[in-house]
């Protein structure tokens, strides 16, 4: 029981720390935040479930996964006339990470996916696998039941303290500018000039004196969707300028006679590959329509 829970402990701290890696990463990429007391109470719902699913699945690895290596390493030192050693453990760890690659990845490589799955698995599965096996077979050799639930206890306590180092550490970086965190390009008129597309047919060209063509921009048809109404694109001429938001962020004012006035497009992407985008109904869904760059000015 101690070593099964003592395994599980140990794969969800180890998920937590992925996690937080995974959003310190993100925040390089292109990304947006909802805002709000309704977004927050969403958050904190969405973060009390990923707790209760780290839990789960910490409790099924660990039978799965974590106690039948445990056995195994114990097991084969038996039959091969050997003592049981941490050496003996992490030899058996990369013997079952490296069959488990081979059934992952050979198939996947196979079937289009790349043999750089093989290696990837295989460094995924010992770096979750080994933690959680050397933890869980350190409880078996603990006397005392006390002893062993403690180490639980332990493994759990340092492993969210790292994580929170790993988080606190990594937002100073950002605040402090020793990470570059994504940031908007800041497009000039010239590099707005051009043919945005949104990928499904429509266009909207930008000229150099100000003009702009939009040709069955689904503007109408997102916006419709949120609202369940009747599809209706855009088509026409208008003109556009750049300004500034309330915020002082950079925004393209677009105004096409008939089917889309007064609406501010923002610029997201990157200097490689801006977009244009606004968002649909509340910005707090996260939901945007988005043009790309298709060609630059002749």
């Amino acid at each position: 029981m101690a070593a099964w829970l003592t395994g599980a402990v140990t794969l969800s701290v180890e998920g937590a720390l992925a996690l937080v890696v995974f959003f310190l990463v993100g925040l390089r990429n292109e990304h947006y935040f909802a805002a709000g007391a309704p977004v927050f109470l969403g958050y904190l719902f969405g973060a009390v479930i990923i707790v209760i699913m780290l839990g789960l699945v910490g409790l099924i690895g660990s039978a799965a996964a974590v106690l039948p290596v445990v056995q195994l390493s114990r097991w084969s030192a038996r039959r091969s006339g050997r003592a049981e050693t941490m050496r003996w453990c992490l030899a058996v760890c990369g013997a079952v990470t490296a069959a488990v690659a081979v059934c992952i990845g050979v198939p996947t490589a196979l079937l289009g996916g790349g043999w750089t799955v093989l290696p990837l698995v295989l460094l995924v599965t010992f770096l979750c696998l080994v933690p959680a096996v050397l933890c869980a077979r350190a409880v078996t050799v603990l006397r005392g039941t006390g002893t062993r639930f403690a180490l639980a206890g332990m493994v759990l306590v340092y492993g969210l303290t790292l994580s929170g180092v790993v988080l606190i550490g990594g937002l100073v970086a950002y605040g402090t500018g020793l990470i570059q965190a994504y940031e908007p390009p800041q497009l000039t008129d010239a590099q707005l000039v051009g043919t945005w597309t949104d990928d499904h047919g429509g266009t909207l060209v930008l000229r150099a004196d100000g003009t702009a063509v939009a040709n069955d921009l689904d503007v109408h048809t997102a916006q419709a969707a949120y609202d369940g109404g009747a599809p209706e694109p855009c088509s026409g001429s208008g003109s556009w300028t750049q300004d500034a938001s309330p915020s002082g962020t950079p925004q393209l004012d677009l105004s096409v006679s008939g089917c889309m006035e007064g609406r501010d497009w923002q610029f997201g992407g990157t200097d490689d590959q801006p977009t244009l985008y606004y968002w649909i109904g509340d910005p707090d869904s996260l939901d945007q329509y988005t043009l790309h760059r298709m060609s630059p000015a002749p």
